[in-house]
C-alpha cells in the first residue's frame, strides 16, 4: 500500500473518532440521567455553600456578642478616685462622675468622723426622716481652705472636689511625698498632701489637694466647717535625710 494510501486511512479514522467523540457528548446531553445526576451534584453544592453561611452567620454573631460582653466588661470596670479641691476630672482617659463639694466634720468637735467627703450638687432626702426629731447625731459641715497655701486667695473659701473614674486603671493610688508615678502606673493628678490643724480636737485623715485648686463660687465666707491645711514633715522618729525638716509635702494620684 502506497503512503498516500496510508495517509488517507489515518484521516479517515482521525474523522470517525472525532465523529463519535461529538456524538457521544450529544448523547450524554440529551440522557436524562446525566442530567440528573448534574442537578443533583449542583443542589448539593448549593445545600453545602448555605451551610457554609449559617455557620459563617453564626460565628459572626458570636463574636459580635463577644465585643457587646468585653465593651460592656471595659464599660463597669475601672478604678474611682476623688480628686480634690477641682470641679473636674484630668482629660487622660478618665470618667467624670460627678462634681461635688466637699465637706465633713467640724474641725474642732472631738467625737466626729475623720472623714474628707465629696458631696453631690444634688443630693437625696428620705422623706420619712424630715418629720423625725434625732436626739443622738453627728453634724455634716461643708470644707474650707485654712489659709493660702495651697493657692492664691484660696482662704475661707470653699472647696470643690470631683469623682473620676479611670477607665483603663483597677485600681488607685495616693502616694505621698512624691510629684511623679513610678513603673508602670498613671499619673492621675499631682497635688499638695492635705489634712486638718494638729490642734484642732477634730480628726481628719490625709487627702491628696489638686496642685491647682479652685474654689466654689459664692463660697468666700469664713464660716469654717471641715479645714484643709498643709502638711508639713518633722524630723525625728520621721528619718532625715532622706526626708528633710520643716517641708511641705507633695502627693500623687496614681493608677494602674
Amino acid at each position: 500500500m502506497s503512503q498516500v494510501t496510508w495517509i488517507s486511512v489515518f484521516c479517515m479514522c482521525i474523522a470517525i473518532i472525532e465523529c463519535s467523540d461529538k456524538h457521544a457528548k450529544r448523547l450524554l446531553l440529551n440522557d436524562p440521567d446525566v442530567v440528573e445526576k448534574r442537578f443533583n451534584q449542583l443542589e448539593l453544592e448549593i445545600q453545602n455553600l448555605k451551610s457554609e453561611v449559617v455557620s459563617l452567620k453564626t460565628e459572626s454573631q458570636q463574636k459580635t456578642a463577644r465585643i457587646s460582653q468585653l465593651e460592656a466588661g471595659q464599660s463597669s470596670s475601672g478604678s474611682f478616685y476623688t480628686r480634690w479641691g477641682r470641679k473636674s476630672c484630668p482629660g487622660n482617659g478618665t470618667e467624670l462622675i460627678y462634681t461635688g463639694i466637699s465637706a465633713g466634720a467640724w474641725y474642732d468637735y472631738a467625737g466626729s468622723a475623720v472623714d474628707f467627703l465629696c458631696l453631690p450638687h444634688d443630693p437625696d432626702v428620705i422623706q420619712s426622716d424630715l418629720r423625725k426629731s434625732v436626739h443622738y447625731k453627728d453634724f455634716l459641715y461643708g470644707a474650707e481652705y485654712q489659709g493660702d497655701y495651697f493657692g492664691t486667695n484660696t482662704n475661707a473659701n470653699d472647696v470643690p472636689c470631683a469623682v473620676c473614674r479611670a477607665k483603663h486603671a483597677s485600681s488607685t493610688l495616693m502616694i505621698p511625698g512624691k510629684t511623679t508615678c513610678s513603673g508602670s502606673l498613671k499619673l492621675e493628678y499631682n497635688g499638695r498632701l492635705a489634712s486638718g490643724h494638729y490642734s484642732y480636737q477634730g480628726n481628719s485623715q490625709y487627702v491628696c489637694m489638686d496642685m491647682n485648686p479652685e474654689v466654689l463660687e459664692n463660697g468666700s465666707a469664713n464660716d469654717n466647717g471641715k479645714l484643709f491645711v498643709g502638711v508639713q514633715t518633722k524630723c525625728g522618729s520621721l528619718r532625715c535625710p532622706p526626708y528633710q525638716d520643716n517641708v511641705m509635702v507633695p502627693c500623687v494620684v496614681c493608677s494602674g
